[in-house]
């Protein structure tokens, strides 16, 4: 599960990506900056395979769970996003063990330096290595993957199935967990996903989706894309079950969450979660490359501490402190807090 949307505002000057990444609620993840790296060895172990390395890798911001070595979502010193979506097809049927779709998103983020490099890398390597292993731990799941993949200039969607893909340039872009592109702009050999492999019945990712386009053609900024990522569906009438929701609770449920705002001759600008629940959660600061101060872990650290201090019980009785939770949010926006500074008023309010 998860959702994924991107616009170009103004190409070339001002783009937004955001994403939800949901998981099986007990699952941590953690936000890590790994600096550009000139790598000696020959080979980098990925989640389940050994592929070669590449020479040299590029410094990348990511969320990730806990348990793997690709990531969920996040962007790059170019300015590359890409965050990527679970598709489940009518058949399943990968082989045993390949690269998992998160581990092609954090292949593409080192390796790339536009976003349309980024989609021929991801290809690249589906075709040579495909897809396949145990996506979560817990339930096992299996799945295919979409992804949306953009930087300042053009966005992409790229939906795959085993070694099959296609892909579509679009100006702002939303994916869920279902296939959506209908006319791509290429393809390996099979143009429609969704005629072919799409399971029959209407399915959550119908409802997220809808949900997002609806929303997303009216982003401005950052604050339009968090209010996105916090979205319940009026269909999902428990509190503790919201399966239809962009901000998604229940069994599985939103883990991780992430905004970042591309303008021209800046530095990538995050907000990020770090923490389950975004409706309940605060979209924490990170200018790209500043360093990650504690106790958000570092790159060399697997500390989930920091993603265990708001239980899910907390989503119980949320309401009572929506209104100092905005209040919290819109001060770390309108002031341009630090990353720091934003972890003190945290502290204050979880406390």
């Amino acid at each position: 599960m998860c959702d994924t949307f991107g616009k170009i505002l103004d190409s070339g000057k001002h783009a937004i990506f955001g994403k939800n990444s949901d998981r099986e609620n007990d699952e941590p993840q953690i936000v890590q900056f790994i600096p550009a790296i000139v790598h000696k060895e020959k080979n980098l172990k990925t989640t389940y395979l050994e592929i070669e390395q590449a020479k040299e890798t590029a410094a990348i911001f990511i969320s990730k769970p806990v348990w793997l070595w690709g990531a969920e979502m996040g962007v790059n010193e170019y300015g590359v996003c890409i965050g990527n979506e679970a598709l489940y097809p009518n058949k399943y049927d990968n082989q045993a063990i390949g690269l998992l779709g998160m581990d092609l998103v954090r292949i593409g983020l080192e390796r790339s330096k536009t976003a349309k490099e980024a989609v021929e890398i991801i290809i690249k390597f589906l075709e040579q290595y495909g897809q396949g292993g145990f996506c979560s731990l817990k339930n096992k799941d299996l799945y295919d993957n979409a992804f949306l993949i953009m930087d300042i200039y053009e966005c992409y969607i790229l939906e795959t199935k085993n070694k099959h893909w296609l892909y579509k340039k679009v100006k702002r872009g939303c994916i869920s967990n279902v296939f959506s592109v209908t006319k791509p702009d290429k393809f390996s050999d099979i143009t429609n996903f969704k005629k072919v492999f799409e399971r029959k019945g209407k399915h959550s990712g119908d409802y997220r989706i809808k949900l997002m386009k609806r929303t997303v053609k009216k982003i401005r900024n950052s604050q339009d894309a968090i209010s996105i990522l916090k979205l319940h569906n009026k269909k999902d009438k428990d509190n503790s079950i919201k399966s239809k929701s962009v901000c998604m609770h229940g069994d599985y449920t939103t883990t991780g969450s992430m905004v970042v705002e591309l303008k021209d001759g800046k530095v990538p600008q995050i907000y990020f979660t770090a923490t389950s629940h975004p409706c309940t959660s605060l979209f924490l600061p990170y200018s790209f490359g500043e360093q990650i101060v504690k106790p958000i872990n570092k790159a060399s650290e697997q500390d989930f501490s920091f993603w265990q201090t708001k239980g899910n019980n907390f989503i119980t009785d949320h309401f009572a402190f929506q209104q100092e939770l905005n209040d919290i949010q819109n001060r770390i926006l309108n002031n341009n807090l630090s990353l720091k500074e934003s972890l003190k008023l945290r502290e204050q309010l979880f406390n």
